[in-house]
């Protein structure tokens, strides 16, 4: 019993003493700053462009949520029997290789959702502008937080059983491995490989009439570094020379 005593005292005294520290260390901490202080955002998903494809399917949702605000009862079509007024969507200021082929992949999905879109300006036509900007961050922004989810725990588990198994118990371990491999590479194959990319790209698509915004749309994509000149350079000119009898 005195031992017992004794044992529950020093457990007693450790508590007391981690409270006391915790209540020296909240003590010493200033409730003013000369500067707030650095906090991250909650973690987010931001889709990384790393193919024409891609440039295609950003072209698309663009244009579906643009046509979400020029739809009737959106205030922007005069005919209530239109899916949405005619359109001329103007040539992008940044002479880019993505830009450019935007611009035509946004023309073919608003085609391809019926919108009437004419060649050159109109009267009458809502003009639809498209601002790509590109920027370029610093290196090495830590992004990555890999939890020990079931898929993690269970192949550890497995592992562990391969280890210290007989031969038959340590075969159905190994393709219980491979199939817990193939269930973590499902399981992270949304993130994409490689580190925080530096470049990023701004993407905003107006509609306005002579007067206001019809609407808006903004989105912003990671850019693979090596694909940088892609989104910052114009295409290159080729010259063909031409022969003639002489």
């Amino acid at each position: 019993m005195e031992r017992q005593g004794r044992t529950r005292l020093r457990r007693t005294a450790r508590v007391a003493s981690i409270i006391i520290a915790g209540s020296t260390l909240l003590a010493c901490a200033s409730p003013y700053g000369a500067a707030p202080v650095a906090t991250n955002f909650p973690a987010s998903n931001q889709p990384k462009l790393q193919a024409a494809a891609h440039w295609a399917i950003v072209a698309e949702k663009s244009a579906e949520a643009l046509m979400r605000s020029l739809a009737p009862g959106g205030g922007a079509c005069a005919d209530p029997g239109a899916i949405c007024p005619r359109v001329y969507v103007r040539p992008v200021a940044a002479q880019t290789v993505f830009a450019q082929n935007f611009r035509a992949a946004f023309i073919t999905a608003l085609v391809g959702h019926k919108v009437a879109v004419v060649h050159t300006p109109s009267a009458g036509a809502v003009a639809i502008d498209i601002d790509v900007q590109t920027v370029r961050f610093s290196p090495d922004r830590q992004n990555r937080f890999l939890p020990a989810t079931a898929v993690y725990a269970g192949a550890w588990a497995v592992y562990g059983l391969a280890a210290n198994a007989s031969p038959a118990a340590a075969g159905l371990a190994g393709a219980a491995i491979v199939g817990g491999y193939d269930a973590w590479r499902w399981a992270s194959s949304e993130t994409a490989s490689g580190p925080t990319p530096q470049t990023e790209v701004l993407v905003t698509v107006s509609a306005a009439d002579a007067t206001r915004y019809l609407g808006r749309v903004a989105a912003v994509y990671y850019a693979a570094d090596s694909d940088a000149g892609l989104y910052t350079e114009a295409p290159p000119l080729f010259s063909i020379a031409v022969g003639g009898d002489r």
